[in-house]
């Protein structure tokens, strides 16, 4: 009966021209197919993407795809689509991070799905947090690939991570003192660097004492400016 249903429904929400379309929509897939089948997993996908999609309503499809994670606890592909909902139709990046990190944990789950688990913290703007999570990748790649990729993260959050932290205690130094330092050696000799600093190709950091800014001597990996 179910599958009677779902057919039934691709037919119907396939024909433009039907009137009043979208009303009875999340009752058809919320609780009439995948109740007669709670394990069946294309009606919550479609149901979800002509929510999303078509009706343009988001949350209604993530209330669909909720149904089928709680009933469905084995399948990465639902809370991988909640999440790519949250990520690309709302912009809500702490709930797509949390979708993709639950879809990570599924059996059989596609590696791609940490990547984009460790990208949305940098969305958010915790690099530290993205960079981690891009460590713990590279450290597990086990192609060519996921290694070049995940080292290209890694490379370019290290260099912004750094800066922030740099340009931090040039801050303090700041505050405390009224000047800025004239230079990452003054504040080693202080103590409040326990190191020169270099970036993760070995070069020093860049310091202007006029203005407390700190850049990087490398290039970018990756093809998007620092902060996007």
């Amino acid at each position: 009966m179910a599958d009677l249903i779902f057919i039934w429904s691709i037919q119907y929400y396939g024909n433009y021209e039907a009137g009043e379309r979208f009303e009875y929509l999340e009752h058809i897939y919320g609780n009439v197919i995948t109740e007669l089948d709670p394990k069946y997993v294309d009606p919550y996908l479609i149901g979800s993407l002509i929510m999303s999609i078509e009706a343009q309503d988001h949350e209604m499809a993530l209330r669909l795809l909720d149904k089928g994670i709680a009933a469905n606890p084995d399948e990465w592909i639902l809370p991988f689509e909640a999440g790519f909902t949250c990520y690309h139709q709302l912009q809500d990046y702490e709930r797509a991070a949390r979708y993709f990190e639950l879809a990570a944990r599924r059996p059989d789950a596609p590696s791609a799905i940490r990547r984009m688990h460790a990208e949305m913290f940098n969305k958010l703007g915790d690099k530290r947090s993205s960079l981690m999570h891009w460590r713990e990748i590279h450290q597990a790649a086990d192609t060519d690939y996921i290694r070049d990729i995940s080292w290209r993260h890694v490379h370019d959050l290290t260099i912004e991570v750094d800066i922030e932290a740099l340009e931090a205690t040039v801050r303090r130094y700041r505050e405390r003192t009224g000047v800025n330092p004239r230079g990452f050696n003054q504040l080693v000799s202080e103590g409040a660097l326990p190191t020169l600093p270099m970036d993760p190709d070995g070069r020093p950091y860049v310091y202007d004492p006029r203005t407390g800014e700190v850049s990087s001597q490398s290039r970018w990996r990756l093809y998007r400016r620092p902060g996007d």
